[in-house]
């Protein structure tokens, strides 16, 4: 899936204000080039869902939410990168991700505690372990809010997802999507944050118990 040319021209300038915020630039030749090299990222391999359409629909929860944010410009900065490597075979693309993040946050000259702090929201987005708190929070609810989405918006979501492990058998793609619905499923709260679990949490239940059961009833 593609993101429209205007759309990444609204992408371009909402990166670039990022880093006029967080002052990581001496001219606009440099917020230029790093949005380039987001964008080469997100756009090899290709992806059908991880893609910088699902960094902007991430964006778009979070300006609804921004003023829970702690540290903003660090919340926004992670969601931005939070996907750039996104390879379906592999299990430690959050890891890899980070480290991506953190080179080109040390290129931009932020300081390191900025680092830090994207590098470990980054790696929250694996989903596993306990709930998370403050910013960490946050990024992770955004990153599952596809998960309460409307029916239409879920059931394309569904088929991305599954057009991006096309190389997996239907038996080997159910049994790991089975194993995520259950362990999501399986916590107390889907969201961590009062916010998302008061909009979310009964809608992203509903969508995933039906998936559940289409995939177990195949």
């Amino acid at each position: 899936m593609t993101v429209t040319d205007e759309a990444m021209q609204g992408l371009h300038e909402r990166w670039d204000a990022l880093c006029a915020r967080i002052g990581a630039f001496g001219s606009a030749g440099d917020a230029d080039l790093a949005f380039e090299m987001v964008h080469t990222l997100y756009a090899h391999p290709e992806r059908a869902y991880h893609n910088l359409e699902h960094i902007a629909w991430s964006l778009a929860r979070f300006d609804e939410v921004r003023g829970l944010a702690v540290a903003p410009d660090e919340v926004e900065f992670a969601i931005w990168l939070h996907d750039c490597v996104f390879f379906p075979e592999r299990s430690d693309n959050e890891e890899r991700s980070a480290d991506a993040a953190a080179m080109i946050a040390g290129l931009l000259g932020v300081s390191g505690d900025f680092v830090k702090s994207v590098r470990s929201m980054i790696v929250r987005t694996r989903h596993e372990g306990s709930c998370a708190i403050g910013d960490e929070a946050l990024i992770v609810d955004i990153d599952l809010s596809i998960l309460g989405a409307s029916d239409e918006a879920y059931a394309r979501y569904r088929r991305l997802i599954r057009e991006e492990y096309g190389f997996a058998s239907d038996e080997l793609f159910n049994e790991g999507r089975c194993a995520f619905l259950e362990r999501m499923l399986g916590r107390s709260v889907v969201y961590s944050t009062p916010w998302f679990r008061q909009e979310l949490e009964i809608r992203a239940r509903d969508n995933m118990t039906r998936e559940l059961d289409e995939l177990l009833a195949v």
